[in-house]
C-alpha cells in the first residue's frame, strides 16, 4: 500500500488530502486502502499547527519526520508562488534556499502558481471558460497575491474559503478534468525538474493505485 506523509503549506492543501483521502477510501472494499496520503502541516516555536510555504519552515517539518525510525515516503507540497516571485528580499532568499539545498532534501512538489490554480484544473468547461476570462496574464509571469486575486477565486468559487472544501467537490468526474487538464494547465510549470508538479504526481499515484478509476 503506498502512502505518503505530505508537508503541506497550509490548512488548504491539508483539507484537500483529507477530502481526497475519504473519496479515495470509499473507491475500494480493500483494507488497507491502496493509497493513502498523511497531510502534515509545519509548527510554530510553540509546537502548534501554523503552516508556512516557505523553505525553512517546511524543510523544518520534513527533517522532524525523517528523524523517525519508520516513515512511509514524505513529499512536500507547496505554492510556487513565493519560490518564483522575486518582490521581496524574503522571496529571493527562499528562491536562493530551494535551488540551493541539500541532497538530503528532495525536489518539492508544487501547485503552479497558487493552491486556487491547482484546485481550477478540476472543473468544468464553463468554470474554466470563467476562470479564463477574469485571468490576468500578468500572473503567468509573476503571480499575484492572493488579495490580488480573491476576485477571481470569486468568481469562480462562489462562497470559497481557504482551508475549507467542500465535501463533494472530489470526484471521479473531477479527478478525471484534473487529469485531462494536465495537457492544457492555467498556468505551465517551470522547465526546471526542480519545480515537479504535484497535480501529475497526484494522477500518477491515483492511476497506478486505481487503474480502472480515471479510465475514460
Amino acid at each position: 500500500m503506498p502512502s505518503f506523509i505530505m508537508v503541506c503549506e497550509g490548512r488548504s492543501e491539508r483539507a484537500y488530502l483529507q477530502r481526497l483521502q475519504s473519496f479515495l477510501d470509499n473507491q475500494t472494499l480493500a483494507w488497507p486502502v491502496p493509497l493513502r496520503f498523511i497531510p502534515l502541516l509545519p509548527s510554530g516555536r510553540d509546537g502548534s499547527e501554523q503552516g508556512g510555504g516557505f523553505y525553512k519552515d517546511v524543510v523544518k517539518c520534513y527533517k522532524d519526520q525523517s528523524k523517525l525510525k519508520k516513515h512511509p515516503p514524505i513529499e512536500v507540497w507547496v505554492d510556487d508562488d513565493i519560490y518564483v516571485r522575486k518582490g521581496s528580499a524574503r522571496e529571493r532568499k527562499n528562491r536562493e534556499s530551494y535551488l540551493g539545498k541539500p541532497a538530503g532534501i528532495p525536489d518539492f512538489v508544487f501547485s503552479f502558481h497558487n493552491f486556487e490554480d491547482f484546485l481550477a484544473l478540476h472543473l468544468d468547461d464553463a468554470a474554466i471558460a470563467r476562470w479564463h476570462s477574469a485571468f490576468d496574464p500578468a500572473h503567468v509571469a509573476a503571480p499575484l497575491h492572493s488579495n490580488d486575486y480573491k476576485k477571481l477565486y470569486d468568481s469562480v468559487f462562489p462562497g470559497y474559503r481557504k482551508g475549507d472544501l467542500s465535501p463533494d467537490f472530489i470526484t471521479r468526474e473531477s479527478l478525471s478534468r484534473l487529469k485531462a487538464n494536465l495537457a492544457r494547465p492555467l498556468v505551465p510549470p517551470p522547465a526546471d525538474p526542480r519545480f515537479r508538479s504535484f497535480a501529475r504526481f497526484l494522477i500518477e499515484q491515483i492511476d497506478a493505485a486505481f487503474p480502472d478509476l480515471l479510465v475514460p
